[in-house]
């Protein structure tokens, strides 16, 4: 038995997922930025790494990043169930812990592993992209995946509302209201929910968590990092992530500018976004992540395109 567990306290589980490039890390960093609130210990569990904001970090140790308000974030580098656990043991142990679950994850699955002393299960968050999620519900090698998704989520922040439509949200709000008619919906933007909504408490359906097997998204999906080894030219590094747009679903990751600036880079869909970023969040020149059905990604064709860009070195002598 847990010491939370002897005390009669415990700590509430919260799983945001979603599909890849729906907008679970703005959500995260969004709730991340609250200054009031539950202090939060957070848990990444995903193909690549969270981008947080370096304005809201105060130190790093390791692979644990402390916030100025409180919060701590790491990376799950073993099993999730242990470091659910070992998080809710913590001397200063959060008063919430929320889970960034995989963009190819069962969200439900994830909160399953919450039923351990010491911790509550809440129901999962998914976060589902407006502009894209009928078709991909409709896609013959992810829809099952993403309709899982969704089935039994507690809350369903529609996002990047901003991006379509009346009669596009329409049609996606329709359609997460009938595979998941228990949930709450809220419309967003950039993953922008007031944390007393994400974190609200909903036991009844939390109770109907299963967690039976999902499709084996190691199986299904891989992925594949670059390393850049230099500074890039954005805007040719730009149009090679648009030539391997829509093979590939999912880039995401931090390079450095000819300038030697930091720049983020994220690609969803047919939509690409570069844009600066705190040069404290990468000592190297860092890389970017692939995620792509298994078998989609040509490694040594990514790496032509990539070097490419690549900025030529000048010789000094």
């Amino acid at each position: 038995m847990t010491p939370l567990a002897w005390l009669g306290r415990t700590v509430p589980v919260t799983v945001i997922g979603g599909y890849l490039g729906s907008g679970k890390t703005s959500t995260l960093n969004h709730l991340l930025a609250v200054k009031s609130g539950p202090r939060l210990g957070v848990l990444v569990n995903d193909f690549g790494s969270i981008s947080i904001d370096e304005k809201l970090i105060v130190s790093r140790d390791g692979d644990v990043v402390t916030l100025a308000n409180g919060c701590a974030c790491c990376s799950v580098a073993g099993d999730l169930g242990e470091a659910l656990d070992k998080l809710a043991r913590a001397k200063s142990s959060p008063e919430h812990i929320v889970v960034e679950a995989s963009g190819v994850a069962d969200p439900a699955r994830i909160a399953a592993l919450a039923r351990s002393p010491g911790l509550e299960p809440r129901a999962p968050v998914v976060v589902v992209d407006a502009e894209t999620i009928v078709a991909r519900t409709g896609d013959k090698f992810v829809g099952r995946l993403v309709g899982r998704q969704i089935a039994k989520a507690g809350l369903i922040v529609l996002n990047k509302v901003d991006l379509v439509d009346r009669e596009q949200l329409e049609a996606a709000r329709a359609l997460v209201m009938a595979k998941a008619p228990q949930a709450r919906i809220v419309e967003a933007c950039y993953g922008r929910i007031e944390a007393t909504i994400l974190l609200a408490e909903d036991n009844a359906a939390a109770k109907a968590i299963c967690d039976q097997p999902d499709d084996d998204a190691n199986r299904m999906f891989e992925s594949y990092l670059w390393k850049a080894q230099g500074q890039v030219d954005l805007p040719a590094l730009t149009e090679a992530v648009r030539r391997l747009l829509p093979e590939v679903p999912r880039i995401k990751g931090l390079v450095r500018g000819a300038d030697a600036r930091v720049f983020e880079v994220q690609s969803v869909g047919e939509r690409i976004a570069v844009a600066p970023f705190d040069a404290a969040a990468i000592d190297d020149d860092g890389g970017l992540v692939f995620i792509g059905l298994t078998g989609s990604l040509d490694r040594p064709r990514l790496d032509r395109l990539l070097n490419a860009c690549l900025k030529k070195q000048t010789s000094t002598t």
